[in-house]
């Protein structure tokens, strides 16, 4: 069962929140825990017999879920979380903003707070969920990002563990379970262990599952980075739609021009007029990835101070290896 060991109960089950065969008790106790849905059995004369095992921490929750019928459950959009669901029995299938996706052993899906979700779940659907707090998520990815991200960032629904990175997220994922059965995380008290488990796991999603702001993950420094290079950096940050030049940038670090080119190129190994140029091409992927419908190229590339469009394209295409009409094509991931 994913490396739970098996004890001939269910998955958390210290941790019981309900047992029922009322299908409406069912409902109103897990839309307590999520949000408000519809559930519906497939065929009313199936029986019904749910469980749900939940264990709270600060900004994710562990679960197993499991219905013991057929039924059809639509809860619209999520709003305030993420939600990853691993089938450890059965199949199920899941659509969130697009087409429904088959899922059973070997395979899970993330559901995105934004957009609207349906699900089916077979009769012998037994499910691990892990609920993941939005605000927790963006703001862990808006450090990593070392600014404000202007959406939510999305996933790709599907999740695939038969890989290695997959294999590897779900180890962990499998050791918190494990860790709560035993008592060790995932209880009353809050600790600073309990939250540096739940930031590994998130960062560790962020890392491995395709998303809008995956490629803010990839910048590292080749050593210590000097203060003047961390103001400047700050800075860039802060305002990465502005116009300004690289010596307003050094006098605002308190620094000269020639050391803050030497600041960067020795922490980054670019000056710092092409580290802007690179962290503008990433929120505009941000963008170009997580912005609505109507979201245009020539929009974005002029909000983050690209004037020559085909320049940007140019630029876009030689950092991420496509174009952004292309990525602008696969929105949503």
């Amino acid at each position: 069962m994913f490396g739970i060991a098996h004890t001939g109960a269910a998955p958390l089950a210290r941790h019981n929140l309900f047992q029922t065969e009322d299908l409406d008790r069912a409902r109103a106790i897990v839309a307590r825990q999520f949000c408000d849905h519809r559930l519906e059995r497939a065929s009313r004369d199936a029986p019904f017999a749910a469980l749900h095992n939940r264990a709270a921490g600060q900004a994710l929750s562990l679960n197993y879920l499991r219905y013991g019928a057929d039924v059809r459950i639509d809860p619209g959009e999520l709003r305030g979380f993420y939600l990853i669901q691993i089938p450890i029995a059965g199949g199920a299938e899941v659509a969130n903003g697009g087409d429904p996706v088959a899922v059973g052993r070997g395979a899970g899906t993330i559901l995105n707070p934004t957009r609207p979700t349906r699900m089916r779940w077979g009769a012998d659907c037994e499910k691990l969920l892990i609920q993941i707090e939005r605000r927790a998520l963006n703001a862990l990815a808006a450090d990593w990002a070392g600014h404000d991200l202007p959406a939510s960032v999305l996933f790709r629904t599907h999740m695939d563990f038969t890989t290695a990175p997959g294999r590897d997220w779900l180890r962990k994922a499998m050791a918190c379970f494990r860790a709560a059965e035993g008592g060790q995380v995932f209880g009353t008290e809050h600790t600073p262990a309990q939250a540096l488990i739940e930031e590994e796991l998130m960062l560790s999603l962020l890392r491995f599952q395709d998303n809008s702001a995956r490629h803010f993950l990839d910048r590292a420094s080749t050593g210590p980075v000097p203060a003047h290079v961390r103001r400047a950096r700050e800075i860039i940050h802060a305002r990465l739609a502005d116009e300004f030049t690289m010596q307003d940038l050094a006098a605002q670090a308190g620094t000269s021009l020639r050391s803050l080119q030497a600041g960067f190129a020795q922490s980054y190994g670019m000056g710092p007029l092409h580290y802007l140029r690179a962290e503008r091409l990433k929120l505009a992927r941000f963008r170009l990835l997580s912005d609505g419908p109507g979201a245009r190229v020539g929009d974005i590339a002029t909000a983050l101070g690209f004037a020559h469009l085909g320049r940007f394209s140019s630029a876009y295409r030689a950092a991420f290896g496509e174009t952004p009409r292309e990525t602008l094509a696969r929105r949503g991931i």
